[in-house]
């Protein structure tokens, strides 16, 4: 189970397309899909620095991704 902390008292999402509620600003996940949906909110965020705990298992850091670099157009499609 992991603790998140809203920045407003009342936050509504939606987890496969069932409404979840902060209540007092407080959250608590219970299931990693619940988890996955909180990781992506702005509005959200863990109550404590350490990792997210879900059902006994620790819930993946994954690495922020590096931003890709824009692809050049070839020449000889813009020679036409």
């Amino acid at each position: 189970m992991a603790k998140y902390k809203s920045r407003y008292l009342e936050l509504s999402f939606y987890v496969d397309g069932v409404e979840r509620k902060f209540s007092g600003g407080v959250y608590e996940a219970k299931t990693a899909n619940e988890v996955a949906v909180l990781n992506r909110l702005s509005d959200a965020e863990p109550d404590s620095e350490e990792p997210a705990q879900v059902d006994g298992e620790q819930a993946e850091d994954k690495p922020a991704k590096a931003p890709s670099k824009p692809r050049k157009a070839n020449a000889t499609s813009s020679a036409k």
